[in-house]
């Protein structure tokens, strides 16, 4: 508006060059330029006031996270997140909860944002051992897991790299000094090639699980051919299909005497 009235006041050449020669029409025109000089100086003095008033609230931002407004030198801007705006507290609490429970690729909490957190615009916000975890998490997600295996000595698992380029797969911990096999993540199987080694490590696991099969079913072995045996029902004389009898109670060879078992059965 001020600056209309300026160049209407500044272009007009005829108005401001107007020479009457009646002295009344003279003094008016004059009275009248300074009625409008004084004007616009108040127009400018309210529009300077107005901005000095306002300039205060332009420095402050609301956080998405708790809704307060904060000041510019609060808040935490994101590198990788133009659209959100988080004061530095809500932003280091989030990254701090996050890093407790093991998630190392942090997001924006943003609501549907996926925007990636780097630890390094945090680094000045959260304590230097949230820091340390945060980065050795991902340095350590990084690795594929088929080329990362721990120490198998459980006073030792240490994380160890297997590069699968390479034949060695005889190697020693560089923690605990002790042999062991990089490509099966086991000690050392001395005699044995790893496919060999695994074959017989399956073997062993399905063994060790039809023995606790047993054992919580109550199966009996055959005293004679050690074939495990399962009562669905009757009594407790068994003959095996090698055809000899046992007692399912005791798991001996059968006799009158047995019977007696099945009163403690």
């Amino acid at each position: 508006m001020a600056d209309i009235i300026s160049d209407v006041f500044d272009a007009n050449e005829d108005f401001r060059a107007l020479i009457v020669s009646d002295d009344d029409e003279c003094a008016e025109e004059l009275q009248f330029q300074e009625v409008l000089a004084a004007s616009l100086g108040i127009f400018h003095l309210h529009m300077s006031s107005t901005e000095i008033q306002e300039s205060p609230e332009s420095s402050h931002v609301f956080c998405d996270i708790c809704m307060e407004k904060k000041v510019t030198n609060e808040m935490l801007k994101l590198e990788n997140c133009p659209d959100h705006s988080f004061c530095s507290d809500c932003i280091g609490q989030y990254v701090q909860s996050k890093i407790q429970d093991r998630i190392f690729h942090v997001t924006c909490p943003g609501l549907k944002c996926r925007a990636t957190i780097e630890p390094v615009s945090c680094k000045s916000i959260i304590p230097e051992d949230v820091f340390e975890k945060w980065e050795g998490g991902l340095s350590e997600s990084t690795l594929l897991d088929c080329e990362k295996f721990y120490c198998p000595y459980k006073d030792c698992s240490e994380l160890l790299i297997y590069d699968q380029d390479q034949d060695l797969i005889e190697c020693i911990c560089p923690v605990c000094q002790r042999l062991l096999c990089a490509a099966c993540g086991v000690p050392w199987h001395r005699g044995l090639d790893c496919d060999k080694f695994q074959k017989d490590e399956k073997n062993r696991e399905d063994d060790l699980k039809v023995e606790e099969l047993a054992n919580n079913s109550k199966w009996m072995n055959c005293p004679h051919c050690k074939h495990l045996v399962q009562k669905a029902d009757g009594c407790i004389h068994i003959t095996c299909w090698c055809g000899s009898e046992f007692c399912y109670v005791c798991g001996e060879t059968w006799s009158e005497s047995h019977w007696s078992c099945q009163i403690s059965e």
